[in-house]
């Protein structure tokens, strides 16, 4: 036979045990019911001839500790299990100790138990049967047991570290309270915190009320100045400025007699109005164009300049009113005046008057050379479309003027020069063809052509000077009529 076959012989036996078992179980039952009484008075005595064996206290601690006493019942009407190594059978309603081996005898139906065996001990936690004249019970005998004077002493053994812990606890909990502040030290120390923290208006408001006070020095308000710079650059507090007064006297700095003042004054208002049209109206409504032109063409240190240009460049880009403000009141002969400095450190702002002129075209041009649905894009390209830009720098000699910048040392002022050139390229061919322009641009191309070929060879994704002879390229291009370089 298989093992297969094996293995339903073997389920086939264990199933008829089992049923056999159960019927017996079945019937033993039903012959403990017939025997119950109806009324309550008998069903109790009933019930109580169910447990032969039970469990009471004994005035004799010391001597018993640690063990379960078993006593027979009053009445007696049932014979106590006595547990031998034996196997003995067990009548209906019979209660027995617990720790004993029990099985259900397959021939006669009937449950039978004995003491355990000294193998089956071990894996009975260690539980024995014990007897004593009439009394009997089971003790474990692989736990230690105590009597009562040892749980006593025990007690108050236990008691007493338990105070020396409480002691040891207090103790860290003083010390750790010397280190470390309370609940309600923290809470006043923020409270105070919080009386101390200002918004960035109450800030500026403060700033500005000690500038003007009698006592501040030049060095003071220089020092506030640059705070105050520090704070418009965001565009909301830009704005506070303006209702605090700030913006009035920043504009008043502008005609200071002091030369770091009308500096740091112009920084201040370039950063205030920097892409914030709001700031922006109200600058221009205030008269500070007129001022910054009349500052950038005087006779001003160049670092004031700068900060003068910086002021214009922010205030007139993305607003076409202050751009036509701008060239009416002479902006482009301020740019231009820049090009009468000999001074090598003046070229920076020279490039920066160029690039500003080439970022206002492009502008100009991305507003005007669209189709546009929304009125309010269409109102800015009709105000784009009233600031005759281009016209004005050609009849101001702007077509001569940038081209004068071709051979600045840096290679990022050369790109916006002729980016600058690019752009005025169709009103301006006539002066570009002049030779010594032209063999200005022809000799740039050789120059960026060498450093292209390095690039090419190093191959590490930069282009810069590829993109400079290609922008070169195309102005000659232009220039000469054809594709041949």
């Amino acid at each position: 036979m298989n093992a297969r076959q094996y293995l339903w012989i073997f389920l086939s036996v264990f199933c008829i045990i089992y049923g056999i078992t159960k019927v017996i179980s079945h019937e033993a039952n039903l012959a403990g019911q017939q025997n119950k009484p109806d009324d309550n008075r008998e069903k109790d005595e009933w019930r109580a001839k169910q447990t032969a064996v039970v469990a009471v206290e004994t005035e004799d601690d010391d001597e018993e500790d640690g063990y379960v006493t078993l006593a027979d019942d009053e009445e007696g009407e049932l014979e106590v299990f006595y547990p031998t190594n034996e196997w003995q059978t067990i009548k209906p309603g019979q209660a027995i100790p617990a720790g004993l081996h029990v099985r259900i005898n397959l021939e006669t139906g009937m449950k039978e138990a004995k003491l355990m065996d000294e193998d089956d001990k071990e894996s009975d936690d260690g539980m024995e049967f014990w007897k004593e004249g009439e009394r009997m019970g089971m003790v474990n005998t692989d736990k230690k047991s105590f009597s009562k004077e040892e749980l006593k002493d025990a007690l108050k053994l236990f008691k007493a570290k338990q105070d020396d812990v409480q002691h040891e606890v207090e103790g860290h909990d003083e010390e750790i309270r010397k280190k470390f502040k309370s609940y309600d030290e923290l809470k006043q120390d923020f409270e105070a915190m919080n009386l101390n923290i200002e918004t960035d208006s109450e800030i500026m408001s403060s700033l500005l009320e000690k500038y003007r006070s009698d006592g501040a020095t030049v060095d003071d308000r220089r020092a506030i100045l640059q705070d105050l710079e520090y704070y418009a650059h965001q565009i909301d507090n830009a704005r506070d400025l303006v209702s605090l007064g700030g913006l009035d006297l920043i504009i008043k700095g502008l005609n200071d007699t002091e030369t770091v003042i009308r500096q740091e004054s112009a920084f201040v208002l370039g950063s205030a109005v920097q892409s914030n049209p709001t700031v922006q109206i109200q600058t221009v409504e205030r008269g500070a164009i007129q001022i910054l032109l009349r500052l950038l063409s005087g006779n001003q240190p160049l670092a004031t300049k700068k900060k003068v240009l910086y002021a214009i460049s922010s205030l007139v880009r993305q607003f076409p009113y202050a751009q036509k403000r701008f060239l009416e009141l002479g902006g482009l002969s301020a740019l231009s005046s820049l090009f009468k400095e000999t001074d090598s450190n003046a070229l920076a702002l020279k490039v920066k008057a160029v690039t500003l002129l080439h970022d206002l075209l492009v502008e100009q041009d991305h507003h005007v050379d669209v189709e546009l649905v929304d009125d309010e894009a269409k109102e800015r390209q009709r105000q784009y479309k009233m600031v005759p830009l281009l016209s004005s720098m050609i009849e101001q000699g702007w077509c001569e003027r940038i081209p004068t910048l071709l051979l600045a040392p840096e290679h990022d002022n050369r790109e916006k020069v002729l980016h600058a050139m690019k752009t005025m390229l169709a009103p301006c061919t006539q002066h570009y063809n002049q030779i010594s322009i032209k063999e200005t641009l022809h000799s740039l191309h050789e120059e960026y052509e060498s450093f292209a070929l390095e690039e090419l060879q190093e191959n590490d994704g930069d282009l810069y000077f590829t993109g400079l002879k290609t922008l070169i390229g195309e102005i000659l291009e232009n220039l000469h009529g054809h594709t041949e370089l």
